[in-house]
């Protein structure tokens, strides 16, 4: 039987939502007070939902400090207290958004993936990115 199972993680960076393929008024209507000149802060709120079988050893379907480890490395520490725009390399070409956050995210966790977990499980199945109460994204493989 398929379990998933997910752990949230936080963190605080700021952003600036500002295109430089628009001009300084399209970027004001677009992203409206998101695109004040000095930026904003969120507190990130990411959910990691793995899936696969329970081990019938350890009852688990991940072996979680795995998972912290990955995510810290990956996620947390890159991102922590950042201003994303100025201390996140792929963020100073590419507008911040909480969908760009998200594709980010998962890109680096499954390219690390291999490395964590051998043989590739359990599978990462979502990443959920919840940037305020109002704006959430979530980011699944389809199958």
């Amino acid at each position: 039987m398929t379990v998933r199972l997910s752990r949230r993680y936080e963190f605080f960076a700021s952003h600036r939502l500002h295109s430089a393929s628009l001009t300084d008024e399209q970027n004001r209507e677009v992203y409206g007070k998101c695109n004040n000149l000095h930026g904003h802060g969120h507190n990130y709120e990411v959910e990691l939902t793995v899936r696969g079988e329970v081990d019938p050893v350890t009852g688990c379907v991940v072996e979680l400090a795995l998972l912290d480890r990955l995510a810290e490395e990956q996620i947390l520490a890159p991102f922590r207290y950042r201003n994303l725009n100025e201390e996140a390399p792929v963020f100073r070409t590419v507008v911040p958004t909480t969908e760009n956050l998200g594709v980010e995210i998962d890109r680096r966790l499954r390219a690390a993936w291999e490395r964590t977990f051998a043989g590739g499980e359990p599978r990462l199945d979502k990443v959920r990115i919840r940037e305020t109460d109002r704006n959430i994204c979530e980011i699944a493989q389809i199958r």
